[in-house]
């Protein structure tokens, strides 16, 4: 099915309409809850108004609370999450700048010729550590909904950072 078509699922008298795209999970279950939310709505609506006791919480004032508790442990469990993620990149980070300052110790003892080109290597890798830290600061200060996002760019550039890593040690005399 092309991207952005809109599919219809007749449900009795009302209609479902749902836009057909690619999405995170996050996303895909905020969808289901507003949807959840909705249909228990429509679904408990006439059975508020026949009902003739209202002592006890209605089903709707149960499914609302029920659904801002689902939306709510959504919130702290992306939360929760994105922490874990901010560490775990922070301590790489870290573990990156003390193997590059090793290597800077490496350069110094080296011959001319091979400290030029070791120098030039080891500005590449500060350079892409440095871009790796702007892109922890993004993920630090995204909201919940947007650091999925900027968590898949942070991993490549510590990846690539890594990478270039393995290769200047590779090129070592």
């Amino acid at each position: 099915m092309p991207e952005n078509e809109y599919n219809v699922t007749a449900l009795g008298r009302m209609s479902v309409f749902h836009l057909t795209t690619k999405r995170s999970p996050r996303m895909a279950v905020a969808r289901t809850l507003v949807v959840l939310y909705i249909l228990g709505l429509s679904l408990t609506l006439p059975l508020r108004a026949t009902a003739g006791d209202q002592s006890q919480p209605s089903t709707t004032d149960r499914v609302i609370r029920d659904t801002k508790e689902a939306v709510e442990a959504t919130k702290q469990y992306t939360l929760q999450q994105k922490e874990t993620f901010r560490k775990a990149v922070q301590a790489e980070l870290a573990e990156m700048q003390v193997k590059i300052a090793e290597l800077q110790k490496k350069a110094n003892a080296a011959s001319a010729e091979a400290r030029t080109e070791m120098q030039k290597a080891l500005q590449e890798l500060e350079h892409k550590k440095d871009e790796a830290g702007k892109q922890l600061e993004e993920v630090n200060a995204s909201t919940s909904s947007a650091w999925s996002k900027l968590k898949d760019n942070m991993n490549a550039a510590v990846e690539d950072l890594k990478k270039s890593y393995k290769e200047t040690v590779s090129k070592l005399p």
